[in-house]
């Protein structure tokens, strides 16, 4: 029976054509684009969650001062 599955070249790193992370073209292997690319996706995912984080926390507090709740600014 033949195995339809990609073969590595002997030697090689699964999961890294050419045998090295460093040389996978057009990016590291599972993201689109290359690596900087990925990094700037991150960051602005992580900037988007911040701010939404920072709305959560304002609005739970007007909750807390309309049910006359003492909230507390340690951060949980």
């Amino acid at each position: 029976m033949y195995d339809y599955r990609p073969q590595q070249p002997s030697g090689a790193y699964p999961g890294y054509p050419g045998g090295t992370p460093g040389g996978y073209p057009g990016g590291y292997p599972g993201y689109p684009g290359n690596i900087e690319q990925r990094l700037n996706q991150i960051e602005r995912t992580l900037e988007r969650q911040g701010e939404r984080i920072n709305r959560l926390n304002r609005r739970l507090q007007r909750v807390e001062r309309q049910l006359g709740i003492p909230f507390s600014t340690d951060g949980l």
